[in-house]
This record gives C-alpha cells, structure tokens and sequence, in this order.
C-alpha cells in the first residue's frame, strides 16, 4: 500500500504519527503542508488540520485514528498489547495527557507566537495541568516505560505532547511539568535517547530552524 503522511515537522502530532511509522518500519512519502481551509485539503482533512494519512483507500485525519489504523493494518511491529485490558489502558495513558495534561497548557499556545495571554487563563492553566500530571503519575508505571516493560503508543503520544507543553510552560511559568511526577523525567530522557526520536527530533530542529530564517 503506498502511503503519504501530510503535515509539518514543528508539529508534535504529526511527530507522534512519523514516529510510529518508524518504529514499525512503514515506508511512506512526506508531503509538507501546513494547517489550512483550502477546500483541497478539506477534501483530505475536514477541520483541516495536520496530520492526515493518505492511503490507497482514502484519508485519515486525527492522530489517533491514524495510530489506531497504523497498529491495525500493520501488525507486524505492535505498539499496543495483545491482552485487551493492557490495550485499554495505554489508550487510557495517552488520553489523560491528550485532555488534562496538554489541553490546559495549550490554551497558553500564544505566548509561542508572540501573543499576551489573559490573566485568568494564566492562573486556571498550571493547577490544571497539574492535577492532570497527578493522573498521569497514578497511571504510569516506568518499568522502564510508561505502562510497563513494552515500548507503546503512549511513549510516543506522551513524549512528543511534552516536547511542546515543556516549552510552553517554561516560557510562561519558568515551570518544568516533568519534574511533577517521579520517574517522568528519567523516562523522558530515554525517550529521548531512543534512535527513532532522534531522527524525529533533528528533522522537527531542521525545520523550525528553516523557517526562522525564512522570517528573517
């Protein structure tokens, strides 16, 4: 099957979908774009937003829709446990850092472009996050990764969702979020480490640097 993955290196969800990619081997043609309402790329995404995975039989739009295709289509390299319980709770990990870790420093997104950002969202946003980091740090297992000894979709999810939630929070509140749960930040570290995410990490750089000097 031939496929194409659309979007933008500087984007941590697209970043999620091109890590699983690697990991599991998939070949696969990058088309950049960014987010947009052309009525063409509508046709592809219809909120118009990146990443979207083009197939033989259509497009797919959502991070995880695309993840959960990828496991199901290619199974070969799995990302998800066989058992059903242990499968339901990765997908629980990454939706907890999806809604109460990232969704509350996201709405302080501006600051990275500029942008004031009101009060009452700077005050609502940090004990948010922080009650979502709670949940995570409850959910998490560290041995040595998040929900125990495989390697999963919510190591890839999580990571690349802190590569952009880090920097907001620094950037706001001098706060470091992966220093709330023990073991997080070890963890990240071997993401980090990781032959895949080094790859992922040098084009996300590459890019963002590029476009800085387009600006310029």
């Amino acid at each position: 099957m031939n496929l194409k993955l659309y979007g933008m290196p500087q984007s941590n969800y697209f970043n999620m979908v091109k890590h699983a990619l690697h990991e599991k081997g998939i070949a696969y043609e990058f088309v950049q774009v960014r987010p947009n309402q052309e009525p063409e790329f509508l046709a592809k995404s219809p909120m118009g937003k990146v990443p979207v995975l083009e197939t033989d039989l259509g497009c797919i739009s959502e991070t995880d829709a695309i993840l959960d295709y990828l496991e199901e289509a290619y199974p070969q390299v799995p990302l998800l446990p066989q058992d059903p319980f242990a499968r339901a709770k990765v997908r629980q990990i990454m939706k907890v850092q999806e809604l109460y870790v990232e969704t509350p420093i996201h709405n302080l997104v501006g600051v990275i472009f500029g942008r004031e950002v009101a009060a009452h969202v700077k005050e609502a946003s940090q004990p948010a996050a922080r009650k979502g980091l709670a949940a995570l740090g409850r959910l998490a297992k560290f041995q040595p990764w998040l929900a125990g000894s495989e390697f999963t979709l919510a190591d890839i999810l999580v990571f690349y969702s802190f590569t952009l939630s880090n920097r907001i929070a620094g950037m706001v509140y001098q706060w470091d979020p992966l220093q709330e749960v023990p073991g997080l930040s070890a963890w990240y570290q071997r993401m980090s480490e990781r032959e895949v995410t080094k790859v992922i990490l040098a084009d996300s750089k590459a890019a963002a640097d590029a476009q800085a000097a387009r600006a310029k």
